[in-house]
């Protein structure tokens, strides 16, 4: 979440989210307003879509395949019909299965076309692969190129870097790259494509692939300012901020022409946001540099690595992808700290996570069956309370009860 808000993301495709049909786990809105999965019985596969709060996209229609291998959104972005087809292809026999797949998207799609996955294949082994080969041979591979221009999309990384190498995985047991990860445009809307590239090999086997695009009559965006909770707290913060109070109220609060209370303090409001706001600017882009020199040094080792493939700049490349996880946590932290406040300023007031917890401690202490000393099962309820009051009565020497309650009864 937090790369993703620093590239400034506002349609994300994940693959291999590995979520199950029962578990999948509620995701974050704060940044992405809309989700939308398509899980798989086990913990494997899964591609899910992420749609930032800021873009007008309206659904239509979904595709969600039940093997968690593609999910196909069709819907509007302001008054431009948009298809979002998000595909994860299997490790064998990726041309039948993608064949298959693109056809059923050519049935669904509608208006602008964003095509974007893990294909799990070079479309060109020679530019896409560091060995130059491929396991899959040229007349399935050119079987599927056909099938995406019936499709009319194209690759838009390709478009912009014609004759370029770059790859979006490394494999440790090949040791080799690969281009395997893929954007593709509607050709219609070739004219919208301002930029593509390749990001770094940072939390996962597989980079990032970027894509810009520019659609026409979108809203702009409202911005809302927000205090930084962590400035406040960070002690090293304290000094700075409590020596400008007590110079704002020294200058504000003396002389014949004193204003109001109620003036100064309103002014004292507006005075203190500023001064918060350069302070978090600062810290913003101090800490955005950091990430971004640890970025260009990831960068860099990776193409010396992909070069050379030396066992040093791979520990090299392993310490500064620590590095930035470091980094990172330092928005997970104010994510933290925010969750916190809002729970105890909940109070003690009923909300849904306390409706869950409820009824998830109320289904965990439910009795459907109980053993008692010879062994035996009872489901039933009236067996189960016979053969609690017999347990207590040996436990605490009770007498034997005069009749069991009526809601007990047989």
């Amino acid at each position: 979440m937090a790369l993703l808000q620093r590239d400034k993301v506002s349609v994300a495709f994940f693959q291999e989210t590995h979520f199950k049909i029962d578990r999948v786990p509620k995701m974050p809105h704060r940044r992405f307003s809309q989700w939308y999965h398509s899980p798989y019985t086990a913990a494997s596969r899964g591609v899910s879509i992420g749609i930032h709060k800021q873009l007008p996209f309206k659904l239509s229609a979904t595709s969600i395949d039940p093997e968690g291998r593609y999910l196909f959104l069709k819907g509007s972005i302001a008054d431009t019909p948009v298809t979002l087809a998000n595909i994860y292809a299997p490790n064998r026999r990726q041309v039948p299965w993608l064949l298959q797949t693109l056809a059923l998207l050519s049935s669904f799609k509608e208006g602008l076309v964003i095509l974007g996955g893990d294909f799990n294949a070079t479309l060109d082994p020679l530019l896409d692969s560091s060995t130059g080969q491929s396991a899959i041979t040229h007349v399935r591979l050119r079987r599927l190129k056909v099938a995406l221009q019936n499709l009319g999309v194209f690759d838009v990384w390709r478009t912009f870097h014609p004759s370029g190498k770059d790859y979006s995985f490394f494999s440790r047991a090949k040791s080799s790259y690969q281009r395997l990860d893929y954007l593709f445009l509607s050709s219609t809307h070739a004219h919208s494509a301002l930029h593509a590239h390749i990001g770094d090999i940072t939390l996962s086997d597989h980079a990032p692939v970027f894509m810009k695009i520019s659609l026409q009559d979108l809203p702009k965006r409202e911005w809302h300012w927000r205090v930084n909770d962590t400035i406040i707290s960070d002690p090293s913060h304290t000094p700075r901020l409590s020596s400008f109070l007590k110079e704002f109220f020294t200058n504000n609060s003396s002389g014949p022409d004193t204003p109001s209370p109620s003036i100064i303090w309103e002014a004292h409001k507006a005075t203190v946001r500023g001064e918060l706001i350069a302070l978090g600017t600062h810290l913003k882009k101090k800490r955005t540099q950091e990430i971004t020199e640890l970025l260009s040094k990831i960068r860099k080792l990776e193409l010396s690595h992909k070069r050379s493939q030396a066992l040093d700049c791979a520990s090299e490349l392993a310490a500064a992808r620590s590095q930035l996880k470091n980094k990172l946590n330092v928005t997970s932290a104010k994510i933290l700290l925010r969750a916190k406040f809002r729970s105890y300023a909940h109070g003690d007031k009923g909300n849904r996570l306390m409706t869950a917890l409820v009824q998830k401690q109320k289904a965990d202490s439910f009795i459907t069956a109980i053993r008692d000393d010879q062994g035996t099962i009872h489901e039933r309820t009236p067996d189960i309370a016979k053969a609690f009051c017999a347990f207590y009565k040996g436990l605490y020497n009770l007498p034997p009860p005069q009749s069991l309650p009526s809601r007990f009864a047989a």
